[in-house]
């Protein structure tokens, strides 16, 4: 209960303006001090010395107030306790589907990847700008896009290019669908396929039957299939040639190693067939920001190259990660998160400063897919991240001291311990001479990775009360956002060199720097375009992708892990033998099942009821004459030797002769069948080999023939057998 009212108080308590409070307050001269409160500095008058009148039904109403506040608190504590439930199963949905969405943008073709990955840099460009500014969102929104819109904003070439001007209501709406769909929302919905959605691929026997004449007649073009199509379906069930092209087109290009192996078996085994042959006060949970940076000295290693540490910290438990890389690249920086990412979870806040490698267009694509609040430092401001750079001044001390070499506690301490901090300075800072450690890359990584879970984790760190960083990882008990599949992390590796990553899978398998690399999975596959992406911290091994996405299987390089390539390659051998066999066997079931084997006659008979829809019927037409046509009618009708009208009685006999010479013919002559037209060209076909042979043949045979060649049905035929073989003579 508070001890002092205003006016405004008293007047209510006792039901009365508040002018008559303050002359009675002024006459009887209360006791009063003044005081701020909401609307200004007013006279506060002490309860406990207002006349007993007035005092007592001021003190009800405000015991009245605090029970009521009191009430009034406890259902917002229970409301607020259910809002923030529901945020907590919101948040999760929400981090699913952005997960989800994260697996899903790897299935984009490049251009929209390229939209999703612009505007949402866009968006953190604009949170940045506002955080920075201290601005309302929304004014200090419109004043980001107006000043991006005039190029104002410094920001990358290809973003720029890409979004070229914005809106403050663009940002909204993709603010919106990042946090809720993730980044493949990004992207539109516009140009999107719908494979498997057409006429050839929703009608079952349609299908079969193209795949049937694929297999039948492997070399017959979409004209014959379509020919095909006509003969047995009607005309509602035809697809458009285009459309037939682009499906056969498509299904070659998919099924290339098994279309291969049917069309031409000897081609398969040598072009596919495997053979034997890459501020801490504020940071109160877990993961709550991670800092990441990289030594910008170099470090001589045994091979001769030059490379770095690239480091991740959590500022929480101070759990470090390093990773040695040849250069403080995207990639290098991509795979030391990705690590960080499957062991630790995925952190609210990344802290970096504004190096090509932390704002480069694949850095940007992971933190915006996985929602991270991006910390970018201001330039030479090392302060901003100062437990990164702490945590390499305290590996580079432990590491000279651990090397071998080090000459420890002795009369040469003082020089060795000098050494130790110009080390120290030239791996810190740019341009110093290069450290020659004479270990090689696997060996300083394993040091590494020795140092930061068997020695820097298990030391007592000061900046944790003397509680080492195990300890205080160990001992959070809230909850750790966690990738749910794993497979959506691979967005974070780098493609293969070569900008897209896209390699061909031969019958040795996936050619990479000099390198091959197996799996039995390939087997099957040779011939097929996939996408490679590669784990920097692993050179043994590489991600496979289909081009629409699909994780295929994890390729390795024998001789790089040690494992035997013959043994591999006979795996491969196997399944890919299985994938063929098992491919023959379903495309033969379907030709069978199409009956295409036997699809001349029916294609013959097609084209023979087309040819008959064509025939013209005569018209309508005047009589037309003239004395030269009459004469010419006249000399007709005079050479065909029209007879005389017969007797009725010759007539008779007549008949009755012919009626005995046909009885004595019918016992002895037989019935001669008049040839069909593929008996004739059967016929053309057996004189032609006979001449072609150098066979003698009758010049009453060389002359039919020659008048023959000449007909429409020979020409017709003899372009059917050029497409269908020898099956024309049969049909």
């Amino acid at each position: 209960m508070s001890g002092q009212v205003t006016a405004e108080k008293i007047a209510l308590a006792l039901g009365v303006h508040r002018t008559s409070i303050l002359r009675r307050a002024e006459k009887e001269c209360w006791l009063h001090v003044t005081g701020t409160v909401r609307g200004g500095r007013q006279n506060l008058y002490p309860v406990l010395t207002l006349p007993a009148e007035v005092r007592t039904p001021v003190m009800a109403l405000l015991a009245t107030e605090e029970a009521s506040s009191a009430a009034a608190l406890a259902a917002g504590r229970a409301e607020g306790a259910r809002l923030r439930l529901v945020e907590v199963v919101d948040d999760r949905a929400a981090a699913a589907a952005r997960q989800l969405g994260l697996a899903q943008f790897m299935r984009l073709p490049e251009a929209r990847q390229r939209k999703a990955d612009a505007r949402a840099a866009v968006v953190q460009l604009a949170q940045r700008y506002v955080n920075v500014s201290g601005l309302e969102k929304r004014r200090g929104q419109e004043l980001f896009a107006h000043e991006y819109s005039g190029g104002r904003i410094e920001v990358p070439e290809w973003l720029r290019a890409e979004i070229p001007s914005v809106c403050s209501n663009s940002i909204d709406n993709w603010a919106k669908a990042l946090s809720s769909e993730g980044l493949a929302r990004l992207a539109g919905k516009q140009g999107e396929h719908r494979r498997g959605q057409g006429i050839i691929d929703t009608t079952p026997d349609l299908r079969e039957l193209i795949l049937g004449m694929l297999v039948d007649h492997p070399h017959a073009s979409a004209k014959h299939v379509m020919r095909a199509i006509r003969a047995r379906f009607t005309e509602d069930l035809h697809p458009s040639y285009r459309t037939l092209q682009r499906w056969m087109a498509d299904w070659k290009a998919t099924n290339k190693q098994l279309h291969t192996a049917i069309t031409n078996p000897d081609a398969w085994r040598s072009k596919f067939m495997a053979a034997g042959g890459d501020a801490d006060a504020k940071i109160i949970r877990l993961n709550q920001r991670w800092e990441a940076d990289s030594t910008k000295g170099d470090l001589l290693l045994s091979d001769g190259a030059r490379h770095v540490v690239v480091g991740i910290i959590d500022v929480y438990s101070r759990r470090l990660k390093l990773h040695v890389s040849r250069s403080s690249s995207a990639i290098a920086v991509a795979a030391t998160l990705r690590r960080a990412l499957v062991d630790w979870g995925v952190p609210e806040q990344l802290g970096t400063d504004n190096g090509s490698d932390y704002v480069s267009e694949h850095m940007l694509r992971v933190i915006s897919g996985l929602q991270i609040d991006h910390d970018l430092a201001p330039p030479f401001t090392p302060e901003h991240k100062p437990f990164i750079e702490r945590a390499f001044g305290t590996f580079c001390r432990d590491l000279v001291e651990l090397l071998p070499g080090y000459v420890g506690h002795s009369v040469g301490e003082a020089q060795a311990i000098r050494s130790r901090q110009s080390f120290a300075q030239r791996m810190m800072k740019e341009g110093g001479e290069a450290v020659d450690l004479r270990m090689s890359p696997e060996e300083l990584q394993k040091f590494c990775d020795d140092w930061t879970d068997k020695i820097y984790a298990l030391d007592p760190h000061s900046g944790l009360d003397g509680v080492t960083p195990f300890e205080r990882a160990s001992s959070w008990s809230g909850p750790v956002q966690r990738i749910a599949d794993e497979r959506a992390l691979d967005v974070l590796l780098a493609p293969a060199p070569g900008g897209s990553g896209i390699r061909t899978i031969t019958k040795k398998g996936i050619r990479l720097d000099n390198a091959l690399f197996e799996a039995p999975e390939l087997g099957g596959l040779e011939g097929q375009d996939v996408r490679i992406l590669l784990d920097e911290a692993d050179i043994g091994e590489i991600y496979v992708f289909d081009l629409d996405g699909k994780f295929i299987v994890k390729a390795l390089c024998p001789e790089r892990t040690g494992i035997s390539r013959q043994e591999l390659v006979a795996k491969r051998k196997a399944v890919q033998k299985a994938v063929i066999t098992e491919g023959k066997k379903v495309l033969k079931a379907i030709a069978k099942k199409a009956v295409t084997e036997k699809i001349v006659p029916d294609i013959i008979r097609e084209r023979a009821t087309a040819a008959g829809k064509l025939l013209a019927f005569p018209g309508k037409s005047d009589s037309y004459t003239t004395p030269d046509l009459e004469a010419a009618a006249i000399a007709a009708r005079a050479d065909r030797r029209e007879e005389a009208p017969v007797p009725v009685e010759v007539a008779a006999r007549r008949a009755s002769l012919q009626t005995e010479i046909g009885a004595d013919l019918g016992a002895s002559a037989p019935v001669v069948p008049i040839p069909s037209a593929e008996t004739y060209f059967a016929r053309a076909i057996e004189l032609e080999r006979r001449l072609a042979a150098g066979e003698a043949v009758t010049d009453t045979d060389r002359t039919w023939l020659t008048r023959y060649q000449k007909t429409p049905g020979y020409v017709a035929r003899k372009a059917m057998q050029a497409d269908f073989g020898d099956a024309v003579l049969t049909a």
